[in-house]
């Protein structure tokens, strides 16, 4: 079974400041398609963001990221990936590890 992808408002609102980006845009879509049908994608090259607890990250290229929060985990540290994932935030590199909420 595949996730839901739940956008948040500040995700919105990040991804509105690059709607003159066309290829970072095809970039994104990409990479939210990797997530919802595939979040072990070796393209998406995830990983958890320390400073938070929850969130994870994934690759668009090399210099963005999309920050991310799964909903539902298996036991305290595997998320249950069948389930909804949150998506946070898109932003370069290190702001979103600095802030991924």
């Amino acid at each position: 079974m595949m996730p839901k992808l739940i956008y948040s408002k500040k995700f919105i609102s990040d991804l509105n400041t690059f709607k003159n980006r066309k290829d970072l845009r095809k970039k994104i879509a990409k990479a939210l398609k990797f997530l919802e049908q595939n979040p072990h994608h070796p393209g998406l090259k995830i990983e958890r963001i320390v400073n938070d607890p929850f969130a994870w990250s994934a690759r668009i290229d090399k210099r963005h990221r999309i920050s991310f929060e799964p909903l539902s985990y298996i036991n305290e540290t595997a998320p249950d990936w069948s389930f909804k994932i949150k998506i946070l935030r898109i932003l370069d590199h290190d702001d979103l590890y600095k802030t991924p909420r």
